[in-house]
């Protein structure tokens, strides 16, 4: 798709409407009987996924709007200022603070009279893919982002000028395709990162560990005090990732969960240890199966002779050295 202006002028509210509706969402326009007459003056310039509109209606209007489901818009006023409220919440946008609507929910409006409004407008699906190459997943629910913005030093700001002072540089051919990309990009990135919305903190959350890591911390926990097993939330809190990823990484590596591999390793130590002892020199089961670990020593005999097929003790006795 490439890149288009367009524009127009017009005295008459159903006019400008029937106009304004292709460019936005399905909504309905009042003109408040105060002020101004009206007299519209709507200009854009708009490519793949992302657009970039100008409005001005000089009278005082209220506008209600169906959910805008396709995209999110963040409208920044160049003069004067509006009232909104769209799910739940409430702004009052101007110079010092914008508003960003999510692509969910209706919305409502209040223009003051002489209101210059500039809307950037980025589509929800290019949000989603921008978003999820940051998550590093595809996001799991809706992205709705804070209804307010304020402008000073924002990022989201810079870049609707970003895009402005591009396209005003480009002529009447609007900017290449390729740089179109880009502007899209970045206001999206701006958006997503300078704005808070309904993943800023996963956004902001540590990056899980790679699994190789995950492993290597979890058997070192095991290795520093092999007499106090650790718990699947222990492990979960070590590693950084939650109780659920962990299994998954060790289902993966060893095809049990973490603990169970863990507990595993300790039989398997004393088993070792077990048939290295000489019987005769004062160490019984009972103390090396605490050494690994295990306080239960029913539990643990019965999880021994499953594992190896006999007794611990037997393990000892039959493989003691010989002189």
């Amino acid at each position: 798709m490439e890149v288009c202006r367009g524009g127009f002028r017009t005295a008459d509210p159903d006019d400008a409407h029937e106009r304004t509706e292709p460019l936005m969402t399905g909504h309905r326009m009042t003109v408040r009987r105060e002020g101004a007459s009206f007299a519209a003056d709507v200009r854009w310039v708009a490519g793949d996924g992302l657009g970039l509109l100008r409005f001005s209606y000089g009278a005082a209007v209220d506008i209600r709007s169906h959910p805008l489901d396709a995209f999110a818009t963040v409208h920044l006023p160049v003069r004067a200022g509006f009232h909104a409220e769209h799910r739940g919440m409430r702004v009052r946008a101007d110079a010092s603070r914008g508003a960003v609507f999510s692509s969910s929910g209706p919305l409502t409006m209040r223009w003051d009279a002489g209101l210059d409004l500039l809307v950037l407008k980025i589509d929800r699906a290019d949000l989603e893919r921008e978003l999820a190459a940051l998550l590093g997943r595809a996001p799991d629910a809706p992205l709705a982002f804070d209804l307010a913005m304020p402008r000073a030093g924002g990022t989201v700001s810079g870049a609707a000028e970003l895009v402005r002072s591009t396209c005003a540089a480009a002529g009447p051919d609007g900017p290449p395709p390729r740089v179109w990309a880009a502007l899209k990009h970045a206001a999206a990135t701006a958006l997503l990162l300078g704005h808070p919305h309904s993943y800023t903190e996963a956004l902001r959350a540590p990056t899980a560990p790679a699994s190789s890591t995950v492993v290597r911390r979890v058997l070192d926990r095991a290795a520093a005090d092999p007499a106090r097993p650790p718990t699947a939330p222990e492990l979960a809190r070590l590693t950084g990732v939650s109780e659920r990823t962990l299994r998954t990484v060790f289902h993966a590596e060893f095809g049990v969960g973490p603990v169970t591999y863990l507990r595993r390793r300790r039989l398997d130590a004393v088993h070792r240890e077990l048939a290295d002892l000489d019987p005769a020199g004062g160490t019984t089961v009972a103390d090396v199966a605490l050494r690994h670990g295990f306080a239960h020593a029913g539990r643990f005999a019965a999880e021994y002779r499953a594992r190896f097929g006999e007794a611990p003790s037997t393990t000892l006795h039959r493989c003691a050295p010989r002189t």
